[in-house]
């Protein structure tokens, strides 16, 4: 079942790398004329998103810790929830791209809390609370404080509110090979798929800028949509490769 579900993922991995790279052949670094070729690719992207929930469920059946199996298949329905935003959603409500970033931020910053939790335990009966959490809760509330008194934009403060959170889940994951609870060969997995989901991340933020059709800025931001699933997908299956035994 695993290989089906990674051959499928493989199969529309290159179905959606290979169609953006034709839709911006053909169209150019124009902003209007990509979002209407790439429809296609919000159906792929989620069909992608599902094969990796799946795998992340198939894995955790034979998870090193009963308890991290349990926690990998939480945080993956999030990641789900939060493609389906980015995705899915778009087509149900073309009109609300503002509402789907929303949301889809508030679940990935879900998904990363869970991450962060699961990078930070020090052995598989270790349930406390990571001290870490104060100050990117902290953080949020500052940043909540200026969108609601109006100091801010709402969803320029949910994006640096996220930033902070994928930012401290790369140096949690980056530290798990320092960790015992972690094998050897599993807290690299965690290391390095968490330093790939945050370049994935900073390609979200690239492709969000916007400039002139054909523009320098506006290629940037074409060329750097183009590779988020380059680092996306790596980034995910290694995350959930973290929870097999040895």
């Amino acid at each position: 079942m695993e290989k089906i579900a990674f051959a499928v993922l493989a199969v529309f991995l290159c179905v959606t790398m290979g169609k953006d790279w034709y839709d911006l052949y053909t169209c150019g670094a124009v902003g209007q004329c990509l979002s209407s070729a790439g429809q296609l690719q919000l159906y792929t992207k989620f069909i992608m998103s599902c094969c990796l929930t799946v795998l992340a469920f198939l894995v955790a059946k034979r998870s090193f810790c009963a308890r991290d199996g349990q926690l990998l298949r939480f945080a993956f329905i999030f990641s789900l929830i939060a493609d389906f935003c980015f995705s899915k959603f778009k087509v149900i409500a073309p009109d609300a791209g503002t509402l789907s970033t929303v949301l889809g931020v508030g679940f990935f910053m879900v998904f990363q809390t869970i991450l962060i939790y699961r990078h930070s335990r020090e052995n598989e009966n270790d349930k406390s609370c990571p001290k870490v959490f104060w100050v990117i809760f902290a953080v949020a509330a500052v940043f909540a404080g200026l969108a609601i008194a109006g100091v801010m934009d709402a969803v320029v403060a949910e994006v640096l509110i996220y930033g902070g959170f994928v930012i401290t889940s790369m140096v949690v994951g980056i530290l798990a090979p320092r960790k015992a609870y972690f094998p050897k060969k599993n807290a690299l997995l965690v290391r390095w798929g968490m330093v790939a989901f945050l370049i994935g991340d900073v390609m979200v933020g690239l492709s969000m800028l916007s400039g002139d059709d054909h523009s320098a800025l506006q290629v940037l931001a074409c060329l750097a949509n183009n590779l988020i699933w380059v680092f996306y997908v790596p980034a995910q299956l290694m995350i959930i490769r973290s929870a097999t035994k040895e």
